[in-house]
């Protein structure tokens, strides 16, 4: 079994990345933090669009789907409610839809092998992502890949960081793992910038300080918060979204 990182969605366009690897795919700030919260607050599903078109036409077609988006840290115009893990925190979501489109961690999901496992990852429930993805890879005899989304096409550094953190993680887990030179690149970063020193140096944390989003950043940089975690369960014929589910038999201990 080997780990492989990439640091950008748009590296898999590159190899010739397997339909039968378990992937984990990493937005800390915020969109795999916030699916996880959505999760934790009771929703039955999540639907990942990769274009706002994309998200409004979905909650057109099936009413009382919750409308969730974000592009360049701001709700778009027709939506419900934004990106926020700390709003959503505070709702009852209980056997609710929400349609989710978001500029980078969304996106990021449709990089990978169409009809692959993918799971959503981040600080908030990293050893469950992994302890997830090393099961499920265990008994498909497959790969892990970890795939940052990015900002905007761009190095994000607290993906790479969380990265790290998932690959440590893992390799304390299965130590006899094969890893390749860019899990050593990741490790560094996190032990570098760890969560703390991310609120600092972050462009994407910054960002949210300025827009007053202090509380989201308290969920994305927690860790180990939740055992929550999102998988991706197939596509929606209609509408051509991602489906997102968390089933009962996800849960880790923790």
């Amino acid at each position: 079994m080997q780990l492989r990182i990439y640091f950008n969605p748009a590296e898999l366009s590159f190899v010739e990345p397997s339909v039968d690897d378990v992937y984990i795919v990493i937005d800390v700030m915020r969109a795999t933090t916030t699916m996880t919260v959505m999760f934790e607050q009771g929703a039955r599903q999540v639907l990942a669009a990769q274009t706002l078109e994309q998200a409004l036409e979905a909650g057109r077609k099936v009413p009382g789907r919750i409308l969730c988006g974000e592009r360049h840290t701001e709700t778009p115009a027709g939506f419900d409610y934004g990106n926020s893990p700390a709003q959503f925190a505070g709702m009852d979501l209980s056997n609710r839809e929400l349609v989710l489109t978001t500029s980078n961690g969304t996106r990021a999901l449709f990089a990978c092998p169409e009809k692959s496992v993918r799971l959503a990852g981040c600080f908030y429930n990293g050893v469950a992502a992994v302890s997830q993805a090393l099961e499920m890879a265990q008994e498909r005899q497959c790969d892990i890949a970890i795939i940052c989304a990015a900002e905007y096409g761009y190095f994000a550094l607290e993906d790479a960081a969380c990265a790290g953190y998932l690959a440590q993680e893992l390799l304390h887990q299965y130590p006899d793992i094969n890893i390749h030179d860019s899990v050593h690149g990741a490790i560094t970063i996190y032990e570098n910038y760890p969560p703390a020193m991310l609120l600092e140096k972050a462009q994407s944390s910054r960002d949210l300080l300025a827009i007053g989003q202090q509380k989201d950043l308290e969920y994305c940089l927690a860790r180990n918060q939740s055992t929550c975690v999102p998988m991706v369960t197939g596509v929606e014929h209609e509408t051509g979204l991602l489906q997102l589910a968390y089933p009962a038999s996800q849960l880790v201990e923790i």
